[in-house]
């Protein structure tokens, strides 16, 4: 109940000296065109209910308590809203009204009360093809403009239609400014200027990276002002009905404030939920078509003017700008949202044009990472790696001017997935730029073309994948890299000749045992080891139930489950069945993973890690991506 009263004091804060004034945009609930005293008496009632009784002498709930906990079961259980419904109309006649009790009526009228508070969503209808939105002075179309595909799943029916697609949108103006309106919150928005680590050279929020300071001195005005906001985006698709059987992917897009400090910028209470894109297939690279509501609320953020905005820590309202500072995603995500496909010979978003492909049986491997070796290094002239020298040198840095040129000479491309209308075949534009399939719309945004580091890679998914190709390989099972087509790769190249495949005496397809895999009697002793962890609650997974029950393979692991196998069980549990030549990079690399996954940096140890990095990815491609690091 206090926790009710609270937020709703926020939320009708007023500033001293500025009775007069009238709320700002967010102040109460969501932007609207309604009249002041309209929306201020609805707040009251709303306040109200926050002290008002669920019935004579209940001094455990307040109404607005109980639509608030009741709602959380009703998401938490699945129930749909007929089912609610019939809940709160059995709950009417159990506990009549006439006796005092102040129950809701339905679930609608619950979704209205919360939408005061600023916890509604605007639903935006899209086309099914992913080519456009419903939204502004298109509201009103039927039809794409394109397809001619129709608005409604049955446009005939004479009841209210139903859309085909809704793009649910959560603003984030009137929540930006929550932030600073919540006694809680606000005086940890400046926490970047005011606590951040002084200590040179020593990383633990972003405020101490390279991409914020290149941004603070592009952009001084924006940065002399401590309360401005910066965000980092997060994006991905994921299966909503937990069913691995049914192919659906929605894609929720999530936005986080970097002014809070490291304990709290990460904590799942300070994720702000802005855009869930429906499915049942992924956007791709059509994402675009579903940003703009979220790109159009940027560009007011950042505009001069900025919104006004009430700061509760110093009682005075001042002009809230914001700024993505970068995204976060995988690397599939990544190409979606930056426009640089990650398939191809140029599949390198950082390499660009010089990315180094090789083709191989059935696909393309990306070798060369010997250049980022010295020159006078030994590596350099072996030809075990892939039976060439290598005298390149690392790959270009390209800046602002040389993408901005690769852009501009893309082709507008037709936006959605209209493979055909009416037997005609609409035409779709080919690649012709290098990688690029598109002009991101993060474009748009005035500072986007300057930032640093535009794309993060999500460092979880990395490292699963990363850990399962090495185990894969180490247990040779049915996922191994260590494939007949790796060995006949070899063989082409001339490299390794012990590791060509063979021919038995009855004709029959021999591969030889490789030293970075475990011979049958070791993978069981390996399996046995994993077997028999015993980690602390909470801390991670049975790894019991992850060993097959003839002790000869590992599966079912999540992300957390392989972060914990990277980081504590591998590099214990290989070192005394792999030779030391193996089992050492191995080691490194894990020790690598988990020095970057630390909360704190130093920066010379990056420097340090980043060396032994390249080194690591020269002894990864001598077998021709049998371990599969190929970014």
């Amino acid at each position: 109940m206090s926790d009710m009263i609270a937020l709703l004091n926020d939320l009708s804060y007023i500033p001293p000296n500025n009775e007069q004034n009238e709320p700002t945009q967010g102040d109460i609930g969501e932007t609207s065109n309604e009249p002041t005293q309209a929306k201020r008496n609805k707040f009251e009632e709303l306040y109200a209910s926050a002290n008002e009784e669920l019935y004579p002498g209940c001094d455990y709930v307040t109404r607005l308590d109980f639509m608030a906990k009741f709602t959380y079961f009703k998401v938490k259980g699945q129930l749909t809203d007929s089912m609610f419904n019939e809940m709160l109309e059995f709950f009417q006649h159990v506990f009549p009204t006439t006796k005092g009790y102040k129950l809701p009526p339905s679930y609608y009228a619950i979704k209205k009360t919360f939408k005061m508070i600023g916890l509604g969503y605007e639903s935006i209808h899209a086309y099914v093809n992913d080519c456009f939105l419903f939204r502004g002075d298109n509201n009103k179309d039927v039809h794409c403009p394109v397809c001619k595909t129709s608005r409604w799943k049955d446009s005939s029916t004479p009841r209210k239609k139903v859309p085909k697609k809704v793009l649910r949108y959560f603003s984030i103006i009137p929540r930006l400014q929550r932030l600073y309106k919540s006694s809680h919150t606000a005086k940890e928005m400046t926490w970047h200027a005011t606590g951040k680590c002084t200590e040179p050279g020593k990383m633990q929020h972003p405020v101490d990276g390279r991409a914020w300071k290149n941004f603070d001195t592009k952009y001084p005005n924006f940065a002399k002002e401590p309360r401005n906001v910066r965000l980092g985006l997060a994006a991905d698709g994921f299966n909503p009905f937990g069913n691995l059987s049914q192919a659906y992917s929605m894609w929720p897009v999530i936005l986080t404030t970097y002014n809070l400090p490291p304990w709290l910028c990460m904590k799942e209470s300070s994720f702000m939920l802005t855009l869930l894109i429906p499915g049942p297939k992924s956007p791709g690279k059509d994402i675009d078509v579903y940003l703009r509501p979220l790109i159009d609320d940027l560009k007011v953020l950042w505009a001069l003017k900025g919104v006004e905005t009430i700061d509760v820590a110093t009682g005075q309202k001042f002009n809230m700008r914001a700024m993505v500072l970068w995204t976060i995603n995988d690397f599939p995500a990544r190409s979606s949202l930056s426009g640089w496909s990650g398939q191809g010979y140029k599949a390198c978003p950082t390499c660009n044009e010089d990315t180094p492909s090789v083709r191989v049986l059935g696909k393309t491997a990306y070798v060369g990472h010997r250049r980022f070796l010295k020159k006078p290094h030994k590596w350099r002239r072996s030809l075990e790696f892939n039976g060439e020298i290598e005298d390149g040198d690392p790959p270009r840095k390209f800046d602002r001017d040389q993408i901005q040129a690769q852009l501009a000479r893309l082709p507008t491309r037709v936006k959605g997935k209209h493979p055909s209308y009416g037997g005609v075949k609409i035409k779709r534009n080919v690649l012709v730029e290098l990688n690029w399939t598109k002009r991101s719309i993060f474009y748009e945004l005035e500072y986007w073309s300057f930032l640093t580091l535009k794309h993060n890679l999500d460092i979880m998914h990395i490292e699963k994948n990363v850990l399962e190709a090495i185990l894969n390989t180490l247990l040779m099972n049915d996922k191994s890299k260590d494939t007949a087509k790796a060995r006949q790769d070899l063989k082409k190249l001339g490299i390794r000749s012990g590791l060509w495949l063979g021919q038995t005496k009855n004709g029959k397809c021999s591969k030889p045992q490789a030293a970075y895999s475990f011979s049958p009697e070791n993978r069981k002793k390996f399996c046995q080891f994993i077997k028999g962890v015993k980690l602390p609650d909470g801390f991670g997974s049975n790894f019991k139930h992850k060993v097959t029950d003839n002790d000869t393979n590992i599966t079912g692991l999540k992300s957390h489950d392989c972060h914990i196998m990277m980081q504590r069980l591998l590099p214990y549990g290989l070192q005394q069945y792999l030779p030391d030549e193996v089992a050492k990079p191995i080691i490194e690399l894990c020790s690598f993973f988990k020095q970057i996954c630390s909360a704190t940096l130093m920066e010379d140890d990056m420097l340090k890690a980043q060396i032994k990095w390249s080194i690591f990815c020269a002894i990864s491609s001598s077998y021709i991506l049998l371990l599969s690091l190929t970014l």
